[in-house]
Protein backbone atom coordinates (compact mmCIF):
# COMPACT_ATOMS: atom_id res chain seq x y z
CA UNK A 1 0.00 0.00 0.00
CA UNK A 2 1.27 3.45 -0.89
CA UNK A 3 2.84 5.39 1.96
CA UNK A 4 2.56 9.17 1.65
CA UNK A 5 5.14 9.82 4.37
CA UNK A 6 2.62 10.91 7.01
CA UNK A 7 2.14 7.35 8.21
CA UNK A 8 5.71 6.55 9.19
CA UNK A 9 6.81 6.39 12.79
CA UNK A 10 9.39 8.94 13.78
CA UNK A 11 13.04 7.88 14.12
CA UNK A 12 13.71 6.21 17.45
CA UNK A 13 10.71 3.84 17.37
CA UNK A 14 12.18 0.41 16.72
CA UNK A 15 11.82 -3.27 17.50
CA UNK A 16 14.66 -2.97 20.00
CA UNK A 17 12.88 -0.12 21.79
CA UNK A 18 9.72 -2.19 22.24
CA UNK A 19 11.68 -5.19 23.48
CA UNK A 20 13.62 -3.06 25.96
CA UNK A 21 10.48 -1.56 27.49
CA UNK A 22 8.24 -4.63 27.20
CA UNK A 23 7.97 -5.07 30.97
CA UNK A 24 7.98 -1.40 31.88
CA UNK A 25 5.29 -0.83 34.59
CA UNK A 26 3.57 1.80 32.43
CA UNK A 27 3.31 -0.56 29.47
CA UNK A 28 2.10 -3.41 31.70
CA UNK A 29 -0.63 -1.27 33.27
CA UNK A 30 -1.71 0.12 29.91
CA UNK A 31 -1.99 -3.32 28.30
CA UNK A 32 -3.74 -4.68 31.40
CA UNK A 33 -6.32 -1.91 31.02
CA UNK A 34 -6.77 -2.78 27.36
CA UNK A 35 -7.35 -6.44 28.28
CA UNK A 36 -9.82 -5.42 30.98
CA UNK A 37 -11.85 -3.34 28.56
CA UNK A 38 -11.76 -6.07 25.89
CA UNK A 39 -13.08 -8.54 28.47
CA UNK A 40 -15.86 -6.17 29.59
CA UNK A 41 -16.91 -5.57 25.98
CA UNK A 42 -17.68 -9.22 25.25
CA UNK A 43 -16.45 -8.70 21.67
CA UNK A 44 -14.86 -11.67 19.92
CA UNK A 45 -13.18 -10.12 16.88
CA UNK A 46 -10.42 -7.68 17.78
CA UNK A 47 -8.10 -5.57 15.63
CA UNK A 48 -5.00 -4.18 17.34
CA UNK A 49 -3.52 -1.04 15.78
CA UNK A 50 0.25 -1.12 16.32
CA UNK A 51 2.01 -4.43 16.83
CA UNK A 52 4.31 -3.05 19.58
CA UNK A 53 6.09 -5.86 21.44
CA UNK A 54 3.34 -8.43 20.84
CA UNK A 55 2.39 -8.50 24.53
CA UNK A 56 -1.35 -7.99 23.95
CA UNK A 57 -1.29 -10.60 21.18
CA UNK A 58 0.27 -13.20 23.46
CA UNK A 59 -2.31 -12.49 26.19
CA UNK A 60 -5.25 -12.79 23.78
CA UNK A 61 -3.99 -16.16 22.55
CA UNK A 62 -5.05 -17.52 25.94
CA UNK A 63 -8.66 -16.96 24.83
CA UNK A 64 -9.33 -19.07 21.72
CA UNK A 65 -12.83 -17.62 21.41
CA UNK A 66 -11.28 -14.24 20.50
CA UNK A 67 -10.17 -13.67 16.90
CA UNK A 68 -7.29 -11.18 16.90
CA UNK A 69 -5.29 -9.42 14.17
CA UNK A 70 -2.57 -6.77 14.30
CA UNK A 71 -1.82 -4.01 11.81
CA UNK A 72 1.24 -1.77 11.69
CA UNK A 73 3.09 0.34 9.14
CA UNK A 74 6.41 -1.11 10.36
CA UNK A 75 7.06 -4.49 8.73
CA UNK A 76 9.95 -5.13 11.16
CA UNK A 77 7.42 -5.50 14.00
CA UNK A 78 5.87 -8.53 12.20
CA UNK A 79 2.20 -7.48 12.23
CA UNK A 80 -0.44 -9.64 10.57
CA UNK A 81 -1.07 -6.80 8.13
CA UNK A 82 1.37 -4.11 7.01
CA UNK A 83 -0.64 -0.96 6.29
CA UNK A 84 -1.43 2.51 7.59
CA UNK A 85 -4.16 3.23 10.13
CA UNK A 86 -5.37 5.98 7.78
CA UNK A 87 -5.98 3.49 4.95
CA UNK A 88 -6.69 -0.04 6.18
CA UNK A 89 -7.40 -2.91 3.76
CA UNK A 90 -10.45 -4.13 5.69
CA UNK A 91 -14.18 -4.15 4.99
CA UNK A 92 -16.60 -1.80 6.68
CA UNK A 93 -17.60 -2.99 10.18
CA UNK A 94 -15.21 -5.94 9.89
CA UNK A 95 -14.11 -6.00 13.55
CA UNK A 96 -16.32 -5.86 16.61
CA UNK A 97 -13.65 -4.01 18.58
CA UNK A 98 -10.49 -2.07 17.74
CA UNK A 99 -7.67 -1.37 20.19
CA UNK A 100 -5.50 1.64 19.34
CA UNK A 101 -3.10 2.27 22.21
CA UNK A 102 -0.43 4.98 22.06
CA UNK A 103 -0.25 4.99 18.26
CA UNK A 104 -1.89 8.06 16.74
CA UNK A 105 0.55 10.51 18.33
CA UNK A 106 3.15 9.05 15.95
CA UNK A 107 1.24 10.72 13.10
CA UNK A 108 0.99 14.47 12.52
CA UNK A 109 -2.09 15.88 14.23
CA UNK A 110 -3.54 16.71 10.80
CA UNK A 111 -3.86 12.93 10.26
CA UNK A 112 -5.70 12.39 13.57
CA UNK A 113 -9.24 12.96 12.27
CA UNK A 114 -8.71 10.89 9.08
CA UNK A 115 -7.35 8.06 11.24
CA UNK A 116 -10.38 8.26 13.55
CA UNK A 117 -12.72 8.13 10.57
CA UNK A 118 -10.95 5.03 9.29
CA UNK A 119 -11.28 3.41 12.73
CA UNK A 120 -14.99 4.31 12.67
CA UNK A 121 -15.37 2.68 9.25
CA UNK A 122 -13.77 -0.62 10.25
CA UNK A 123 -15.18 -0.94 13.80
CA UNK A 124 -18.60 -2.52 14.34
CA UNK A 125 -19.15 -1.81 18.05
CA UNK A 126 -16.29 -0.28 20.05
CA UNK A 127 -12.88 1.34 19.92
CA UNK A 128 -10.46 1.45 22.86
CA UNK A 129 -8.21 4.45 22.27
CA UNK A 130 -5.36 5.69 24.44
CA UNK A 131 -3.18 8.75 23.93
CA UNK A 132 -0.35 10.38 25.89
CA UNK A 133 -1.43 13.27 28.13
CA UNK A 134 1.25 15.51 29.68
CA UNK A 135 -1.04 17.95 31.49
CA UNK A 136 -0.26 18.00 35.20
CA UNK A 137 -2.27 15.50 37.18
CA UNK A 138 -2.74 15.41 40.94
CA UNK A 139 -4.35 12.78 43.10
CA UNK A 140 -4.87 11.53 46.61
CA UNK A 141 -5.46 7.93 47.61
CA UNK A 142 -6.54 6.65 51.03
CA UNK A 143 -6.97 3.03 52.07
CA UNK A 144 -9.44 2.34 54.88
CA UNK A 145 -9.76 -0.98 56.70
CA UNK A 146 -12.74 -2.99 55.41
CA UNK A 147 -13.56 -0.23 52.90
CA UNK A 148 -10.67 -0.41 50.42
CA UNK A 149 -9.15 2.42 48.42
CA UNK A 150 -10.68 5.85 47.87
CA UNK A 151 -9.16 8.14 45.20
CA UNK A 152 -9.54 11.78 44.28
CA UNK A 153 -7.99 13.19 41.11
CA UNK A 154 -7.92 16.52 39.33
CA UNK A 155 -6.20 18.04 36.30
CA UNK A 156 -5.23 21.73 36.28
CA UNK A 157 -5.73 23.32 32.84
CA UNK A 158 -2.72 24.29 30.71
CA UNK A 159 -0.06 23.00 33.12
CA UNK A 160 2.45 20.74 31.41
CA UNK A 161 5.10 18.36 32.66
CA UNK A 162 8.25 20.00 31.36
CA UNK A 163 10.39 16.84 31.56
CA UNK A 164 8.29 15.32 28.76
CA UNK A 165 9.26 17.93 26.16
CA UNK A 166 12.49 16.26 24.97
CA UNK A 167 10.77 12.88 24.74
CA UNK A 168 7.99 14.38 22.62
CA UNK A 169 10.50 15.89 20.23
CA UNK A 170 12.29 12.57 19.85
CA UNK A 171 9.30 10.24 19.40
CA UNK A 172 5.91 11.96 19.00
CA UNK A 173 4.43 14.60 16.78
CA UNK A 174 2.02 15.67 19.52
CA UNK A 175 0.55 14.81 22.92
CA UNK A 176 -2.42 16.13 24.87
CA UNK A 177 -1.19 19.24 26.62
CA UNK A 178 1.51 19.94 24.02
CA UNK A 179 1.27 22.56 21.26
CA UNK A 180 -2.18 23.74 22.42
CA UNK A 181 -3.77 20.31 21.95
CA UNK A 182 -6.15 19.67 24.84
CA UNK A 183 -8.39 16.77 25.78
CA UNK A 184 -11.31 18.88 24.53
CA UNK A 185 -9.62 19.10 21.12
CA UNK A 186 -9.36 15.31 20.98
CA UNK A 187 -12.98 14.84 22.07
CA UNK A 188 -14.17 17.23 19.34
CA UNK A 189 -12.30 15.19 16.70
CA UNK A 190 -13.76 11.97 18.13
CA UNK A 191 -17.28 13.35 17.76
CA UNK A 192 -16.55 14.68 14.26
CA UNK A 193 -15.47 11.17 13.25
CA UNK A 194 -18.92 9.87 14.24
CA UNK A 195 -18.13 8.16 17.54
CA UNK A 196 -20.06 8.34 20.79
CA UNK A 197 -17.68 8.98 23.69
CA UNK A 198 -18.63 6.49 26.39
CA UNK A 199 -16.00 7.66 28.90
CA UNK A 200 -12.48 9.00 29.25
CA UNK A 201 -10.03 8.61 32.12
CA UNK A 202 -6.34 8.51 32.96
CA UNK A 203 -4.55 5.51 34.39
CA UNK A 204 -4.33 5.74 38.15
CA UNK A 205 -0.63 4.97 38.68
CA UNK A 206 0.50 6.24 35.27
CA UNK A 207 -1.73 9.19 34.29
CA UNK A 208 0.42 9.90 31.24
CA UNK A 209 -1.93 7.49 29.40
CA UNK A 210 -5.45 8.81 28.86
CA UNK A 211 -8.06 6.28 27.71
CA UNK A 212 -11.08 7.02 25.55
CA UNK A 213 -13.81 4.39 25.26
CA UNK A 214 -15.73 4.93 22.02
CA UNK A 215 -18.98 3.48 20.77
CA UNK A 216 -19.93 3.20 17.13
Amino acid sequence: MQDNGHNRRRPGISVEKYQKHLFDPLRIESITEQLRQISYSGCRSVLEIGAAGGFLSHCLKLFPQVSHLTIDIAEALSPDCVASVTQMPFADDQFELIVCGQVLEHLPFAAFLPALRELRRVARHKVILSLPDITRHFGLAVCLARRGWFRWEWNPINRRCQHRQSAIAAEHYWEIGYQDIRAETVVKAIEQAGFILESQYRLWKHPWHRFFLLQV
